[in-house]
């Protein structure tokens, strides 16, 4: 998976993630971005190739607030989730 950032400003991050699913994982963190309230928007969309490419874009309310540090916190808290998700369906299939 590689990513490159494409434009960064105050409150708002545009960056495309190349080799990967395109759907998948994005669906999970921008429903994850939107739970939180200083997010104002979030989304991707495949690039112009439509191969495993996505473009995806974080909008803060504030444009003081940082993107990279939702997006961190978004990923924190799925990790988290999946952890227990994990763990949960192994104590019961064992």
């Amino acid at each position: 998976m590689r990513i490159k950032i494409l434009k960064k400003d105050q409150g708002y991050i545009k960056f495309n993630v190349k080799e990967t699913d395109p759907h998948t994982l994005f669906n999970l963190l921008r429903e994850e971005l939107l739970k939180d309230e200083d997010v104002s928007f979030a989304g991707y969309w495949r690039d112009e190739s439509f191969y495993e490419s996505v473009i995806f874009q974080v909008k803060m309310k504030k444009k003081t607030a940082d993107p990279i540090q939702a997006v961190n916190s978004a990923l924190d808290r799925l990790s988290k989730e999946t952890t227990n998700f994990i763990e949960l369906c192994k104590a019961k299939i064992e």
